[in-house]
């Protein structure tokens, strides 16, 4: 009798270990039946022990679900492309922007490709990439290494470097594009950023590594400034390597737009223009930057910072009365600073009228303010998230039947789209507020001021500098945080650009100043010698 070898029987202290089969059941070798399955034996199986029978599986291809090296720079770089294209369409298509952007974006991007065909080549088709990628661009005060040919920090396309070539496109085109207006377009949806990666078709997602992926994903919210400094390094990147130059600023087309936005007299424009040519300012991106950077190398802030040194020349914050020498002068307006807060509150706050969130605001809520909302807000964020991060793309999940995405039901009946915002409609009311309260300021002539016993206080005179925004009065911060978040930048850096082009004036009127000693200096020297020699030939004589 044959005998397996298994476990402890176990029955009434039995330590038997050895058993057999017989009739289908096993017993261990002092005859304790065990439980378990009961073996049959099939008759048609006899002698068929021991045989063994193989099947011979369909050979599969083995390949890799991700790219590695140069296959997958490629790829990247491919996805990259297409991104760009979505926000060209965008647009074109949506913004009325005229179709030959995308011809000069995509001959920024060839220009580009060219500096990448060298790294594509030295990459071996399993080498993987142990560098460390950033998708952030960085700051303008730092000393960083970004503008040297030595640098990688710019070595891999950024996705904010997508929405800076389209803006560097608009220039070339002479455009007259605000890089806020950008700014907005992207945080309210209207062109491809904010999880741009779901809109890449999953064949070629789920080709690319992980750290490919992390590039192109938005790790927290778009800041319009990051926009500025992107663009600054790309020009400066393009004039470096392929001799590029981007022109200036179409400044009649985007000033007068800043002043209507703004709210302000349009006798400001002559004053912007005439500061412009004191300090130097052209409204153009430097080709090369030596030493620090600033933020006045950005075009379009040194534009509103020019505009917020006219206003506080000719319409100041502060309550000191100054007259001018005429009524045609631009300072013989006064702007009542209150109102003028009160309109623009009004303004701002049109995207929230009736109790919505309003659009591009969805991406700042924070989980504190979910306890206030109410239920049409709810349901306006819930909209929102769906049609941001719900990635439709990827195989149904078997329980996703019970948990369907939308509104259904009754309320998605009731539910009906929110009004049209008219925003020209909006920006016609606040302009008819704050210029239907102008005063006009007593004019006092030079002849007339002689006659007085004080002095009079001309526009211009007892100009303040602020240098940070704890310095600002109380009048003059609503006015700056318009300008600053027209702009595109924050507040702080407003204050900082103002302040730098203000030192740039006050060393203008140092040298025109010093001149003028000279010249007085001058003028004495030639009348003493002149009066020496009428002596001496009136002595001779």
């Amino acid at each position: 009798m044959e005998y397996v070898t298994r476990g402890v029987c176990g029955q009434e202290g039995c330590r038997e270990r050895r058993y057999y089969l017989d009739s289908g059941l096993w017993f261990c070798r002092r005859g304790h039946q065990q439980e378990g399955q009961q073996v049959e034996e099939d008759p048609e199986d006899f002698g068929t022990q021991g045989k063994t029978n193989r099947l011979k599986k369909a050979v599969v291809e083995k390949g890799q679900r991700t790219y590695q090296g140069r296959q997958a720079y490629t790829l990247f770089l491919q996805v990259y492309q297409l991104i760009l294209w979505k926000q060209c369409y965008a647009l074109v298509n949506d913004h009325g922007f005229p179709a030959q952007l995308e011809d000069v974006v995509r001959g920024l991007w060839a220009l580009r490709l060219e500096t990448f065909s060298q790294k594509i080549n030295g990459i071996g088709e399993g080498d993987e990439e142990p560098e460390l990628f950033s998708s952030q661009p960085t700051g303008l005060d730092e000393n960083d290494e970004t503008s040297k040919p030595a640098s990688r920090q710019l070595e891999w396309p950024r996705l904010i470097d997508s929405v800076a070539l389209c803006y560097l496109g608009c220039l070339l085109l002479r455009l007259p594009v605000f890089v806020g207006d950008l700014h907005r377009m992207v945080i309210r949806g209207e062109i491809p950023f904010i999880r741009i990666i779901k809109s890449i078709p999953r064949e070629m997602r789920d080709k690319l590594p992980q750290t490919y992926i992390s590039l192109l994903e938005t790790k927290s919210i778009p800041k319009a400034e990051n926009l500025h400094k992107a663009s600054l390094e790309l020009a400066i990147r393009y004039s470096r390597e392929f001799g590029v130059t981007f022109p200036a600023l179409n400044s009649p087309l985007i000033l007068l737009p800043y002043i209507k936005r703004l709210a302000l007299p349009v006798e400001i424009y002559p004053a912007v223009k005439r500061l412009q040519d004191l300090v130097g300012y052209n409204y153009s991106f430097p080709k090369s930057i030596k030493g620090k950077r600033q933020h006045v190398h950005i075009p379009e802030i040194q534009l509103i910072a020019l505009l917020v040194i006219s206003t506080k020349l000719l319409f100041p914050f502060d309550d000191v009365k100054r007259y001018p020498h005429s009524l045609k002068e631009p300072a013989s307006q006064v702007i009542d600073w209150d109102l003028w807060a009160q309109a623009q509150r009004q303004f701002d706050n049109i995207e929230t009228a009736g109790g919505r969130i309003g659009k591009g605001n969805e991406i700042r809520v924070r989980e504190k303010d979910v306890l206030g909302m109410t239920s049409s807000q709810l349901d306006e964020y819930m909209d929102w998230y769906e049609s941001s991060w719900v990635d439709l793309s990827k195989a149904p999940n078997p329980l996703s039947d019970m948990f369907p995405s939308g509104r259904v039901g009754l309320e998605s009946q009731q539910d009906t789209p929110s009004p049209d915002i008219n925003v020209e409609q909006a920006l016609a009311t606040k302009l008819q507020a704050v210029m239907g309260q102008l005063k006009m300021r007593r004019v006092i002539s030079d002849e007339s001021a002689s006659y007085l016993e004080n002095d009079v206080s001309r526009p211009g005179s007892f100009y303040q500098r602020y240098r940070t925004g704890s310095d600002l009065p109380e009048k003059a911060r609503p006015f700056f945080e318009t300008a600053a978040n027209l702009a595109g930048i924050t507040l702080h850096t407003l204050i900082r650009a103002v302040f730098q082009t203000e030192l740039k004036m006050a060393q203008w009127q140092d040298t025109k100043r010093r001149v003028e000693y000279h010249e007085e200096l001058s003028d004495m020297d030639f009348s003493m010698d002149t009066s020496d020699e009428e002596m001496v030939r009136a002595e001779n004589a």
